[in-house]
């Protein structure tokens, strides 16, 4: 019998040595309980690590709902597997504050003291600190600091960043964002051994916090991302709706009640459900507008307009940190709308003007531009009033309502933007859309809800009979708004 217990822990064991998820039923013993997203979580960490991609680095993001476990499958377990699988490694583990990094320090020197010795030979050595520790070899290491704290120290060959930001509150500062950035790019990058791996674990609050900066900036980035609440194509392989981890508790009827408990509250309910659980502040079948009402044509095709229109959303300021200008070129056919094109970039004021010209002299049927009565909307207007057909808007309501004035037409599937695979701005422009009223920027949202809520009323015939158009195709070869000139 004690022949048997002994082969049954011993193969135990090996499974643990070999395999993440095993490992974590073998540290945590009966308290752990075994979920979906915690084996597929352990299985993808445990490849994403192994991989040799041969890159300078490697970015894991994570994101998924509070209290189903993903802190004790991933900050609070994996770095003491970590070492014990490369016990001359080293390790940083950054959160929100110096009491929340040094949790998941101590759970790591604990699994370590009960099961190291056994499992991979290693110890806690002289070093042992409540932020950091050392192995007993001398060389493996793990710093657990708050991300404000200024890291610094030996390279790292994984760094986890677990809850950079601590509430709303934070997430919605600019000044707080471009903080955790600055650490990130300044800091704890540069800490970065030669083919590091990096695992960043967050709520996705807005569309500019770090996992989204890092998403547009960096290149090899993987997003993992496990709403509470099923949706299609779920990587676990859930039917839609489904919850994430019943086996907590958490079963469909708690997901209803949870759920309800949200979106019935007016003050902010429905985008903390949006980020907390469905880990998106761009939700999938939208804020105001779902991505799926969008229809595409071919800008490659010559097609027949009636009514064409340039529109303009400008709050320029000529610094890096200023408000895009948008300015957008919409035809009507019929009772469809499309958006033949759409330039967006932060333009000092003499390149806004140019950029206007530019782009009426490029389009001729265009004859009216609309330019909001507002901020810098005067000074332009009275620059261009003698050159082209400028109409002041003064538009009703807030942004909002304007959007929900114009969003019958993008649900009933009348508004057409260029391909995607043909025009690549595009999908920067739903994902604003996607975002609207929460996103960063709203440029390109104004200055088509001032476009449409014009040519709403605007005929869409095409009066010229056999009449085509200069396809967009055509124009972005004698233009690119991002080279041409000053702008």
């Amino acid at each position: 019998m004690n022949k048997d217990l002994i082969t049954a822990e011993l193969a135990r064991r090996e499974l643990a040595r070999r395999h993440y998820g095993e490992y974590l039923a073998y540290a945590y013993g009966d308290s752990w309980v075994k979920t979906r997203m915690s084996g597929y979580l352990a299985a993808r960490i445990q490849s994403f690590i192994e991989a040799d991609t041969g890159h300078a680095y490697d970015i894991l993001i994570i994101e998924c709902p509070p209290q189903h476990g993903k802190s004790m499958t991933v900050s609070e377990s994996l770095p003491s597997w970590y070492l014990g699988k490369h016990p001359e490694r080293n390790i940083i583990l950054a959160s929100y504050d110096s009491d929340f990094a040094e949790r998941f320090c101590r759970k790591n020197k604990d699994k370590i003291k009960s099961c190291g010795k056994n499992l991979f030979g290693i110890a806690i050595g002289a070093i042992d600190r409540a932020g950091e520790f050392e192995l007993s070899n001398g060389r493996g290491r793990m710093i657990s600091r708050g991300i404000m704290s200024g890291i610094t120290g030996n390279p790292a060959n994984l760094i986890i960043i677990d809850d950079p930001v601590k509430n709303q509150q934070e997430a919605d500062s600019p000044a707080y964002r471009n903080r955790v950035w600055s650490e990130w790019q300044a800091s704890l990058k540069s800490r970065l051994a030669a083919k590091g791996k990096v695992i960043v674990i967050m709520t996705p609050w807005t569309d500019d916090d770090l996992a989204a900066r890092i998403l547009r900036s960096e290149k090899n980035v993987q997003l993992l991302r496990l709403p509470v609440e099923a949706e299609e194509d779920d990587p676990l392989g859930r039917e839609v709706g489904d919850p994430l981890c019943p086996e907590l508790g958490k079963d469909a009827q708690w997901l209803a009640d949870f759920k309800a408990s949200y979106i019935s509250d007016p003050q902010g309910g429905q985008r903390a459900w949006t980020a907390l659980y469905q880990c998106s502040p761009r939700q999938e079948e939208g804020n105001l507008v779902q991505r799926n009402w969008w229809k595409f044509y071919d800008p490659e095709e010559e097609i027949a307009f009636g009514t064409e229109i340039i529109s303009v959303d400008a709050s320029f300021k000529g610094e890096d940190n200023s408000d895009y200008v948008s300015i957008q070129v919409w035809a009507k056919k019929n009772q469809d709308y499309y958006l033949r094109y759409c330039l967006n970039k932060r333009l000092n004021f003499p390149d806004t003007i140019e950029a206007i010209k530019t782009i009426y002299r490029l389009f001729p049927r265009a004859r009216t531009v609309l330019i909001e009565e507002a901020a810098n909307g005067p000074a332009i207007i009275q620059t261009l009033q003698r050159e082209m057909f400028i109409i002041p808007v003064s538009p009703l309501g807030g942004k909002i309502s304007r959007v929900n004035a114009i969003s019958p037409a993008i649900e009933s599937g009348h508004v057409f933007l260029p391909d995607p695979a043909k025009a690549p701005w595009v999908s920067d422009y739903i994902d604003q859309w996607t975002a609207f009223p929460n996103s960063k920027n709203d440029d390109m949202v104004d200055a088509t809800s001032q476009a449409l809520n014009r040519m709403i009323y605007c005929s869409g015939d095409v009066w010229e009979e056999g009449r085509k158009q200069q396809p967009v195709f055509e124009v972005n070869r004698l233009f690119d708004p991002y080279r041409m000139g000053g702008f």
